[in-house]
């Protein structure tokens, strides 16, 4: 490498002075090509100031780096794919936070830092490395895509396809966790996921920004020995967040999981997970509705795994769920595994397992879980039920009948009375559903069999 830059720089000089540097802040010049994301071309990249200059891919796009730090409101545009060497952190607010609202313990101010991605834009992690991205406390990500021109984060090798290669997206809040002090008199710092720093708070409606049209794939990396990360993390987030249509694609964790928080999310689509599809933790109590699952062949986890645990367990998870498909495969024979007091409300779901799988299956262990969980409308043809709570019955059936769109053709998921979530709160006083969030339908699982236009086409990975 040394002799090929002297032989270059004695080149340029013997040709005095032909190649050189633009004014301002774009190189237009390397001597060296990246031997990650910058193709063949060995062209520069026109990037703004506040973002480091790669060769462009070999396609011809601007390649350009974000910092390791986000501290001032930036664009990302679709024109540009955008790496990430390692980890991105957006604001300050992952740093201990003190007793006084916006102060850090060192005595910094929380950054209120807004990262808002175009439609159609590619932001890659650096592939075989923990590069990720982290939305800090008091910042936003305002990712909004659209079905034409969904953004996609994936690893800077070629292709769409893998798995493990890179980090995942993790976003920090304030809404409440079980860690924290229940009385709010105190701080809240929780030790948050892929050594993200601190999350958590006490205001159930925070607002961590937008999430729309959203694809995450390829990720999951190992950073630790037997310690991968989840392809979206959400941490201690609220309310007022909006998360609608996204899919994580073959991450090697678990697809999505929620640890504590209020946040809501629909039109969720969890393809090829290799752990369990969606994980929750530590008090979640968002409301989630059409949600499609189908777990990788290579999962060793479960569609649902639904735990509670935290010091103290000041109050428990117990998520509502409406108009999900679970379709299970890989090693594991049971669906939904609801564990340590895990609550919950499932209506209007299908349970169901792929063809390969041989074994016995069973829909639910609830063996573990709270009192609160209950199930309404659900179609399922596993082997046996496993679920024993009060409330919570699931009676197997033959077959579900999923048709190539995944709706259920079974008669059992159609003609149901229209879903009522304020109605069933009002006679369920464990349930702390927002109605307002929920659509009013009237069959089960995450298609409506009469359909002729399906939410998951055209944007998603995987072929589905």
């Amino acid at each position: 490498m040394i002799k090929k830059f002297i032989l270059a720089l004695a080149m340029a000089t013997a040709l005095g002075g032909l190649y050189g540097c633009s004014e301002g802040d774009n190189t237009t010049i390397n001597i060296d090509i990246p031997t990650t994301t910058g193709g063949n071309n060995s062209t520069s990249s026109t990037c703004p100031s506040w973002a480091s200059s790669r060769n462009k891919d070999a396609d011809g796009n601007n390649v350009c780096q974000l910092p390791a730090t986000i501290s001032e409101n930036r664009t990302l545009t679709a024109d540009t794919v955008w790496f990430m060497g390692g980890t991105v952190t957006v604001g300050n607010g992952n740093g201990e936070m003190s007793a006084t609202a916006g102060t850090l313990a060192s005595g910094d101010a929380v950054q209120n830092v807004v990262l808002t991605i175009e439609p159609g834009t590619a932001v890659k992690g650096n592939s075989g490395s923990f590069a990720n991205l982290v939305i800090t406390r008091g910042s936003q990500i305002q990712a909004n895509g659209t079905a034409a021109a969904p953004i996609v984060f994936s690893s800077s090798d070629a292709g769409e396809a893998g798995s493990g290669e890179w980090g995942g997206l993790i976003i920090h809040g304030y809404a409440p966790h079980n860690v924290c002090p229940s009385d709010n008199t105190m701080p809240c710092n929780i030790d948050a996921e892929g050594e993200s720093g601190f999350a958590g708070g006490f205001n159930k409606a925070d607002n961590s920004g937008t999430l729309r049209y959203v694809v995450v794939t390829e990720g999951g990396f190992e950073f630790a020995t037997g310690n991968e990360i989840n392809g979206i993390s959400f941490v201690g987030v609220g309310s007022g967040t909006t998360v609608e249509f996204i899919q994580v694609d073959n991450n090697a964790d678990d697809g999505v999981e929620f640890y504590g928080g209020n946040v809501n999310a629909k039109w969720v689509v969890i393809s090829g997970a290799q752990d369990d599809s969606i994980d929750w933790d530590e008090g979640w109590q968002g409301n989630l509705q059409h949600l499609l699952v189908k777990q990788s062949t290579d999962s060793e986890g479960n569609a649902i795994e639904a735990d509670t645990e935290g010091t103290p367990d000041t109050f428990l998870s117990k998520p509502t769920i409406a108009n999900a498909t679970f379709i299970g495969n890989g090693s594991k024979s049971t669906l939904a595994v609801f564990k340590k007091t895990s609550g919950g409300f499932l209506h209007n779901v299908v349970m169901t397992f792929d063809d390969a799988i041989t074994a016995s299956t069973t829909c639910v262990d609830d063996s573990a879980a709270s009192d609160t969980l209950t199930f309404t409308n659900i179609v399922a043809d596993c082997d046996a039920s496993g679920a024993s709570k009060s409330g919570a019955v699931v009676t197997p059936i033959a077959d579900v009948q999923l048709d190539a769109n995944y709706a259920a053709q079974n008669s059992a998921a159609t003609g149901l009375t229209a879903l009522d979530v304020a109605a069933f709160n009002a006679a369920n006083s464990d349930s702390v559903a927002d109605p307002a969030f929920f659509d009013a339908t009237t069959y089960a699982g995450a298609v409506d069999p009469a359909a002729t236009t399906f939410w998951f086409k055209g944007w998603t990975l995987g072929g589905l």
